[in-house]
């Protein structure tokens, strides 16, 4: 059973990954921690100790009278899915996610890609892509106005080079699930491309989790790693989109980079983070 944390500022955005959270728990048999940061606008020492606690209680119960009229809205039952409110004041929301995250021993981050009052801004460019850069924790970035889907097969990018790693991380994720797991590799017809191909096809065939497929597409050197898989993939057939992070990766260039860098990946699906070591 996970506990998935949920951040969220009352955005439709925001609504919209709290509906995929509740989903999502409900497949996977998890709870959820919703999380709401208020403005610290006046810090806490100058405000009166009981209005400081008054304002936090009247927001958690905001906070959740507001997840239970939106499940309601959508015909959704709330007893399915046990959750918990956090509530507190930071100026920092990736400092207030990641406190919530660990106050609460969660092991999963859902959250919206699109948001207002501090999350407005384009995912891989927002505060969004700023905790996925800076926090080590799984999370789960829902583009607007997608719909929950089970999951039943997830894409994953590889360069093949560390394979083993990769799948020790990714594989736990799919079998939650049973999913198929999809590795593409893009092949530039370097000199090491064979052998890569080779080892990889060796070691998925003898792992023990055999619903791992290895696609290769030809890749074009005038496109980056980014644009030749968003060029490949379906989202008819496909409910997630997986990107490991480790030091120096390309999902690391894809969130410290340029605008036109962080643009160029807009799949439409759910993208999962993972990073190394989990």
């Amino acid at each position: 059973m996970l506990k998935i944390l949920v951040p969220t500022d009352y955005s439709p955005e925001a609504k919209n990954a709290c509906l995929y959270a509740y989903h999502f728990a409900v497949y996977t048999n998890s709870s959820l921690v919703l999380y709401h940061a208020m403005p610290q606008i006046i810090s806490a020492s100058d405000m009166p100790f009981e209005n400081y606690y008054l304002d936090e209680e009247q927001e958690k119960n905001l906070l959740s009278d507001a997840y239970k009229e939106l499940l309601k809205k959508h015909k959704l039952d709330p007893s399915l899915v046990d959750f918990e409110v956090k509530v507190n004041t930071t100026n920092v929301i990736t400092n207030g996610i990641k406190n919530a995250y660990d106050e609460f021993d969660c092991d999963l981050v859902i959250m919206g890609t699109h948001g207002a009052s501090g999350f407005r801004a384009v995912f891989l460019g927002s505060n969004t892509a700023q905790f996925i850069a800076e926090a080590h924790v799984p999370i789960i970035a829902v583009p607007k106005q997608y719909t929950f889907k089970p999951i039943y097969h997830l894409i994953y990018a590889s360069d093949l080079q560390n394979l083993e790693g990769e799948l020790a991380v990714l594989v736990p994720f799919s079998a939650v699930f049973h999913a198929a797991l999809e590795l593409f590799y893009f092949d530039y017809a370097g000199p090491e491309s064979e052998k890569l191909i080779f080892d990889a096809q060796q070691y998925i065939h003898s792992h023990s989790y055999q619903n791992i497929k290895l696609t290769i597409k030809k890749g074009s050197i005038h496109l980056s790693i980014a644009e030749n898989l968003k060029q490949q993939i379906n989202p008819s057939n496909t409910q997630l989109l997986v990107m490991y992070r480790a030091e120096h990766s390309w999902i690391d260039k894809l969130l410290i980079g340029s605008n036109s860098q962080k643009m160029v990946l807009n799949p439409g699906l759910p993208i999962l983070v993972l990073h190394k070591g989990q």
